[in-house]
């Protein structure tokens, strides 16, 4: 797959509707339009699966190739494996500007979430579903304000995980009590700093922490981003966010798991010796 294929299939996967796009376009449609597969989920296998371009390839051998006009350009896609579902996509051209952006897409995107968030988010998951719908139809300052609120609800859900992760790695008291001064506030703004510095180095890739990014975007986007910035930059929320939950969660529950194994085998190894 070229790289103009690659990036047009992410495009297709991966952005939401009316948020207009850089693109270096190609001179002739065949070149734009004939993109051989993608990759989606399929509600009918229940998985991720390719799918394929349905629509009919020109000809090498037809004497006229029409260039690359500024219109809504169609794509159609089906599951190669079981050849039922499928995927449309409207695709608008502007010429003049070099960019393109989602008109059309169905079926519509996804708000099923991963098992993992919508466990721990669990009726905040709302929140979460209604950001994904609005971000899905390009409201960007609407798709903000939902993510602001799935982070503020669970909150408490955050520090009581960083508090459990900090308590079996041996952390300070001072740490603890921080956390715990954190879930008995009452203004977001002083919770939210708590546990911003009480984030361990074990979610900060790269020394960067997500908790503090999450927050601060959001906060400047709600009241100063304009639509488009906060379009733009709700993929980049959605995708840390996840993060933040999955990871925060996973570690929680495997370092238990590694000191509820690690404490049995100790108790086996004392009353063998």
């Amino acid at each position: 797959m070229n790289n103009l294929s690659e990036k047009l299939r992410e495009f297709l996967e991966k952005k939401p509707l009316y948020s207009w796009q850089k693109f270096e376009l190609p001179e002739y449609s065949t070149q734009f339009t004939n993109l051989f597969q993608i990759e989606m989920e399929c509600p009918t296998c229940k998985r991720s699966r390719p799918f394929s371009d349905r629509q009919v390839t020109r000809s090498a051998f037809e004497y006229s190739i029409p260039k690359l006009e500024s219109r809504i350009y169609p794509f159609c896609f089906k599951c190669d494996s079981c050849s039922s579902t499928e995927y449309a996509f409207f695709v608008e051209v502007d010429i003049e500007n070099g960019k393109i952006r989602k008109v059309g897409q169905s079926p519509a995107w996804s708000i099923t979430l991963d098992k993992d968030i919508d466990r721990f988010l669990e009726d905040d998951s709302e929140y979460f579903k209604k950001a994904l719908i609005c971000e899905s139809q390009g409201y960007g300052i609407a798709a903000f304000s939902y993510y602001r609120r799935t982070l503020e609800n669970s909150i408490g859900k955050i520090l009581d995980n960083l508090r459990s992760i900090l308590e079996m790695q041996g952390s300070s008291s001072e740490n603890i009590e921080q956390i715990d001064r954190a879930l008995k506030g009452i203004v977001m703004d002083e919770i939210i700093k708590i546990a911003k510095d009480a984030i361990p180095n074990s979610l900060r890739p790269n020394g960067m922490n997500p908790l503090a990014i999450i927050y601060d975007t959001l906060s400047a986007g709600i009241h100063r981003l304009p639509e488009e910035e906060c379009l733009k930059n709700s993929e980049y929320i959605r995708v840390a966010l996840s993060y933040l939950i999955k990871t925060l969660s996973r570690q929680n529950e495997e370092q238990r798991a590694f000191l509820d194994a690690t404490k049995s085998l100790n108790d086996f190894n004392s009353k063998s010796s």
